[in-house]
């Protein structure tokens, strides 16, 4: 048979010499070495498959299989030393990722390369500083991103300079800043073990943790379900102010603040309406605001029509008060699970819950109160942008568990601000990582953080200074290749 009759491109023909066979194989083409033998039986020649000798590409030619090279040093063949480097996780990010890098490019010109790189230590490995060049230096960064040395103290360096950077860092998060809809959280606290920050300072968290502590207030995109704005804030601070001065930080011309339980004060309402802030606060259901009677009276479906929310029914009602509005919402499998609970603690716990307190609550049970400024009267609307918060929260344990982020040993507030930064671009990728996921339906198969375990499985070697992709199985390609990557055909 001729070459141009062949069934196979010429690209791929070129590499095959005598005693070796072309295979395609879901779309990917093998070379394969093969022989010849008689067979006595049939009195012909009998072809005989052997290994398989490398991957044939239209871009890169003929690849020599890691397995058999590795085969030839054992066997004494080879004598040149191997080289084994994680690249999974680092070709994710470096490609899947660039607009990321793209930006830090822009607005850190002189250390883009080492901030992506402290954000793969902490991604992957949760690696304090000291680590880090050890985590580098097996990593494929260095080819993938043709950086300079990293060594023992360039992560120090670098935190120190980004926190000094504070309109590099801010123009970096205003830039993914567009039209769409925003919400405002305090979304969490860090803990810190310096005493030699200002901005650490005692203040509450849910944990009651009265330590040193900073409070970091963050804007997020209902729209694109990412983080785009964070601010440090001390941890004694929980002020309408710092609301507003963040927004006026970031460019974000509207938003609305979405408070915790703990937030509400008549003070805080009047300070907030005075700066022509939108809010949803939820009030604890003992708050003498929230009027349950039509509950009480089995009347509170009367007039409402329902929506739903991840296929469960919620009732709304609106009770206006003077210039607020109370949202009152009516979960009937929140409440039926509510009140086997409680009638189930009447047995197992007397001494704290009876049924003479179970009436004076069963009217409350199911329910959620949102307090919002008066022009919010879309009550779905409402509620689902206080869902968002939960999501966000969720968001923040993620990213607590897979950085460890929760406190900081950090010994001066620019290096603090710096590793805040890194912090926030790692929790960028972790939220891109869980919409993808989710997107594609295979949260439920796989977390996040396996995923990234997962990655970092996949590595390069370096024989004969070529390096060479190591094997994995079809079931990791094709997640892989499920979030946009063929690793293949890199």
């Amino acid at each position: 048979m001729k070459k141009s009759d062949s069934p196979h491109p010429l690209w791929a023909i070129k590499h095959r010499k005598p005693g070796t066979e072309l295979r395609r194989i879901n779309n990917r083409y093998y070379l394969y070495e093969y022989k010849t033998v008689y067979n006595a039986e049939t009195k012909r020649p009998k072809k005989v498959s052997g290994k398989c000798l490398g991957t044939i590409t239209e871009k890169e030619g003929f690849r020599q299989s890691p397995r058999l090279l590795v085969t030839k040093i054992q066997e004494g063949k080879i004598n040149t030393p191997i080289f084994v480097r994680e690249y999974g996780l680092s070709y994710f990010i470096v490609k899947k990722f660039k607009h990321y890098a793209d930006k830090l490019k822009k607005y850190f010109p002189d250390y883009w390369q080492q901030i992506l790189s402290i954000a793969y230590c902490r991604f992957a490995f949760r690696s304090p500083l000291k680590n880090m060049p050890y985590r580098i230096e097996s990593s494929f960064l260095y080819e993938l991103l043709d950086m300079p040395t990293f060594n023992d103290k360039t992560a120090s360096i670098v935190l120190n300079h980004v926190g000094g950077q504070s309109e590099a860092t801010q123009s970096y998060m205003r830039s993914f800043i567009g039209k769409d809809d925003y919400i405002l959280i305090d979304g969490t606290s860090i803990i810190s073990k310096s005493e030699n920050i200002p901005m650490a300072q005692k203040g509450y968290n849910t944990h009651y943790n009265f330590d040193g502590q900073v409070n970091i207030l963050y804007i997020y995109s209902l729209t694109s379900r990412m983080p785009v704005f964070y601010r440090l804030v001390p941890g004694n601070i929980r002020d309408v102010k710092a609301f507003k001065n963040t927004l006026a930080m970031s460019g974000v011309k509207k938003a609305i603040i979405v408070a915790d339980k703990g937030f509400y004060s008549k003070a805080n309402i009047t300070l907030l309406r005075e700066e022509k802030l939108d809010y949803i606060i939820p009030l604890k259901r003992d708050n003498a605001l929230i009027d349950y009677s039509l509950l009480t009276n089995n009347m509170f479906k009367a007039n409402a029509k329902f929506f739903t929310h991840e296929n469960r029914i919620v009732w709304p009602l609106q009770q206006q008060q003077e210039d607020t509005l109370i949202h009152l919402f009516l979960d009937d499998e929140l409440r039926l699970r509510e009140e086997r609970d409680y009638l189930m603690r009447t047995r197992n716990s007397p001494e704290t819950y009876s049924l003479e307190k179970y009436y004076t609550k069963a009217a409350r049970f199911g329910t959620i109160a949102l307090l919002s400024e008066k022009n919010l009267t879309d009550s779905e609307e409402v509620y689902e942008t206080y869902k968002s918060r939960m999501y966000i929260e969720t968001m923040f344990d993620g990213m607590k568990n897979v950085l460890e982020a929760d406190h900081t040993y950090m010994q001066n507030e620019q290096t603090l601000q710096g590793w805040m930064f890194i912090n926030h671009l790692c929790l960028q990728w972790y939220q891109q990582f869980y919409i993808e996921l989710k997107d594609k339906q295979i949260i439920k198969k796989i977390s996040v953080n396996d995923y990234i375990q997962l990655l970092t499985s996949i590595k390069k070697v370096k024989i004969n200074n070529q390096w060479h992709l190591n094997e994995f199985t079809n079931a990791t390609n094709k997640l892989i290749k499920k979030l946009g990557l063929d690793l293949y055909n890199t």
